[in-house]
């Protein structure tokens, strides 16, 4: 039996609740799909229990081997443009190299651009039939800072082009101890973009550079186009410096409404602090990780750093350690699937040189699942280096934060649990009541709909409800009451609204009397209802 819900009561609400579930059926938004031809990958572990369905994939020390994997695919055309190889023959990345040489074999025209200011070692490595071209070392140009390989953009085979881009060097230590984050496209349209970006570098479309026509920094042209379909998803993507790199991540910016995530390697340009800092003093929740450099690189003290760790406090983390945090990588809103959630990643630093000199790409990805894998592995960094724990849809029992809308010098959290609002003091279950964020600790599911709000400075700031949800994501068994089966680890209970993701492994099966409050059901999903049994909905 499928779609079957009982609700408490009589028999008129039962019929009244089971039309509610088709409602919710046909109805639902698709925030939580993912999309086939949108991979990313992170080289350092994930927080899955935040994943709003399709789990962040962590590849612990494999980027190499990833790498060498799609270079694999290629068929007639391999095009890479990366600012540093770094490798000997016995060193674990030599492997790209290999497959690069393997490529050539099979017949595939490989081109490869470098900075021609870094060691590239691994140069060396490849097959002498090979044609490298470096980048331009004269004082006026910058660096090309790319980090992108094309493959198959003209195949007459939609699913033979893939792009890849993100942060990631080929080297040991980039891809063993630095943060970085790798990201594949499949699709014909933006690997042509691509492949046309690499060859004003490279000067045309021959497996030979022509040096006559190859045009680097502010001598390239605009790109012709810049926004994308990717099966469904927007995509946009720029190019450094002729495509205003800058002023697309400040209008990424200016688009938040809720919350703004971010870790970065370079981040020197005081507009976009000043940006990032007016969005936090009116009220979107921001945390950040940045790295040691973007510190130490200068003695003055008005930079990026210096004006937002006074405001964040310990929203803020300064990475500092024998590795770098070399990701380059913001998200909008994040944790609202209905106010365009957005990552903005690629090559690009948060610099006046990645923005008019240097040769770089921006990716802009809308997309809810994306959004939520960059943010499990953000928020694994945040927290793993000592930040204060993330969360998405609060889980039942779990530490939840609330963030007031407003800001000031003085807070007072209060709670209305059905008879007015009070204040409340720091105690086992509230932490930060006179703070901008306050700490939800082990609260019982039966507080859902209590609500929240923060006078700051004599204001009330936007009330806040307190809510619990599991999100199926069925990665053991149809059961629903394996508690593997959901994002918190734990069964949802009366007081719990259930989401069932498309796109997972198993579907849930109820194989006992269970309830929950509400349950929103992705387009093509199912509950099977063993007879004999009840689903009670709570909540409606």
């Amino acid at each position: 039996m499928l779609y079957t819900v009982t609700r408490k009561k009589n028999h008129s609400n039962a019929l009244m609740a089971a039309g509610i579930f088709v409602i919710l059926l046909l109805g639902c938004y698709n925030g939580f799909a993912q999309n086939p031809r949108i991979k990313c990958y992170f080289n350092h572990p994930v927080n899955t229990f935040i994943s709003t369905g399709a789990n962040a994939s962590y590849l612990t020390d494999a980027f190499d081997d990833t790498v060498a994997a799609y270079i694999n695919r290629a068929k007639y055309t391999l095009d890479i443009a990366v600012y540093n190889f770094t490798s000997t023959s016995g060193s674990i990345v030599a492997k790209i190299a290999t497959a690069a040489n393997n490529a050539v074999l099979r017949g595939v025209t490989v081109r490869w651009i470098y900075n021609g200011s870094s060691t590239n070692s691994g140069l060396s490595l490849l097959d002498p039939s090979i044609n490298t071209l470096a980048s331009p070392t004269s004082a006026s140009y910058g660096i090309m800072h790319n980090k992108f390989m094309v493959i198959d953009a003209n195949s007459a085979d939609v699913n033979d082009p893939w792009v890849m881009t993100g942060s990631y060097n080929f080297s040991s230590q980039q891809t063993t101890g630095d943060y970085n984050n790798i990201l594949f496209i499949q699709d014909k349209p933006v690997a042509l973009h691509y492949y046309e970006e690499f060859n004003k570098m490279w000067g045309g479309t021959g497996p030979s550079p022509n040096l006559a026509l190859s045009a680097f920094g502010v001598h390239k042209t605009p790109s012709s186009q810049n926004i994308f379909n990717v099966n469904g998803t927007t995509v946009e993507v720029y190019f450094s410096p002729m495509d205003a790199t800058g002023q697309h991540l400040k209008t990424a910016i200016n688009t938040v409404n809720d919350d703004l995530v971010f870790g970065i390697y370079t981040f020197t340009d005081t507009s976009i602090a000043n940006l990032i800092k007016n969005k936090y003093n009116n009220g979107v929740a921001v945390r950040g990780i940045m790295d040691q450099f973007s510190k130490n690189y200068t003695t003055s003290t008005n930079t990026p750093y210096y004006i937002l760790s006074p405001v964040l406090l310990n929203n803020l983390i300064l990475y500092a350690s024998g590795f770098l945090y070399h990701s380059k990588i913001m998200l909008i809103d994040a944790l609202d699937p209905l106010s365009d959630p957005q990552v903005f990643t690629g090559s690009f630093n948060w610099s006046l040189a990645a923005q008019n000199s240097n040769d770089e790409n921006v990716v802009v990805i809308h997309d809810a699942t994306i959004a939520n894998q960059y943010y499990q592995s953000l928020c694994e960094d945040f927290t793993g280096l000592g930040g204060i724990p993330c969360n998405a849809a609060p889980c039942p029992g779990d530490t939840t934060v609330f963030t007031a809308n407003l800001r000031g010098s003085v807070y007072q959290w209060q709670v209305n649990t059905g008879s007015g609002f009070t204040n409340i003091v720091d105690n086992i279950n509230y932490t930060g009541t006179a703070n901008p964020d306050l700490f939800i600790n082990n609260a019982s599911t039966n507080w859902y709909g209590y609500q929240y709000r923060c006078i700051v400075d004599g204001n009330y700031s936007d009330t806040i409800t307190l809510k619990f949800t599991c999100y199926w994501n069925g990665y053991s068994n149809t059961a629903w009451e394996n508690p593997l089966n959901w994002n918190c680890g734990k069964l949802p209970d009366a007081n719990t609204d259930v989401i069932i993701n498309n796109g997972v492994l198993y579907f849930p099966v109820v194989n006992s009397n269970k309830s929950c409050r509400s349950i929103t059901m992705m387009p093509g999903t199912t509950i099977k209802l063993i007879s004999g049994f009840n689903l009670l909905l709570t909540g409606y």
